[in-house]
């Protein structure tokens, strides 16, 4: 054999060797497919004998069809449809409670400071009843870390416009819901908007404590939206409610008045599902 005779052939064994290092890196090191005369893998030659000598799953893959990509969008789609709002909502559930529990404790702590400052009980502390509602709003907004103060007017002793047109809570009508569907519009009472958005607003209904709810008597009562202008904007979702008495703050929903049982049910459109005993509720489970 002459030099270029060997020359060749020692190419044709380099390219074959190369070849098939080609195949076993593509498709796994295990993988030899057939190498042709030119010294050219199977699935690289030109000839359909050639080709068959690979493996049909050595051979080089076509991509997705349009038809297939589709099939999978959608069901990815109808799985997303299905898990997300389950996910998305227990959390946000979730939250919104852990939220109520964190405002109700900041608010006890701050009544209970405020009962001390005034002697030990509330009574006559904000006198003139519906009027004393911004002195009582002043007195929480000294214990509270607020970034807005709304003035109510002057029917609750106060020189503003009120709770909603200062843009502390909710304005207009069907602006936020009792937890049955039934809207609720503006409020002319004063209130707050706390560093962390919760919205509050306060009312006096007897100065001196005597305001009859449940087993129990009020001086007044506070409203709590814990995410602000976020939906929902429903009792017994975001807002909740407590009652103000002479020495404590106390959840409604308590002691016989608005029960949860009747008050807190989870889409029931019935009259009396308001949404107030959810305040209680949550606060214990």
């Amino acid at each position: 054999m002459n030099f270029i005779a060997k020359m060749q052939q020692s190419e044709k064994r380099n390219r074959a060797e190369a070849s098939k290092n080609i195949c076993g890196g593509m498709y796994g090191k295990n993988v030899f497919c057939a190498v042709n005369s030119e010294g050219l893998t199977a699935f690289q030659g030109e000839s359909d004998s050639s080709r068959r000598k690979c493996p049909m799953w050595a051979r080089k893959r076509k991509a997705f069809t349009l038809a297939e990509t589709l099939i999978v969008i959608a069901i990815i789609g109808i799985i997303a449809s299905i898990v997300t709002p389950m996910l998305f909502g227990t959390t946000s559930d979730a939250e919104l409670k852990a939220a109520w529990k964190k405002a109700y404790s900041d608010l006890s702590q701050a009544t209970m400071m405020i009962v001390a400052d005034n002697g030990g009980t509330l009574a006559g502390a904000f006198p003139g009843d519906a009027l004393g509602s911004e002195d009582f709003k002043n007195a929480f907004a000294s214990k509270l870390n607020i970034i807005k103060d709304c003035s109510g007017t002057s029917n609750h002793g106060g020189s503003g416009t009120g709770v909603s047109a200062e843009g502390c809570w909710h304005s207009g009508t069907n602006s936020w819901y009792f937890l049955n569907g039934n809207g609720l519009g503006s409020y002319t009472n004063p209130g707050l908007i706390l560093n962390n958005g919760s919205l509050i607003n306060f009312y006096i209904n007897k100065s001196d404590c005597s305001y009859t709810v449940g087993d129990y008597t009020r001086c007044g009562d506070i409203y709590v939206d814990v995410n602000g202008f976020k939906k929902p904007n429903t009792i017994g979702k975001d807002i909740f409610h407590a009652n103000v008495t002479s020495t404590a703050l106390i959840p409604t929903g308590a002691r016989n008045y608005h029960s949860p049982s009747t008050t807190c049910i989870e889409s029931s459109t019935a009259t009396t599902n308001k949404g107030y005993g959810c305040s209680a509720k949550y606060l214990y489970e």
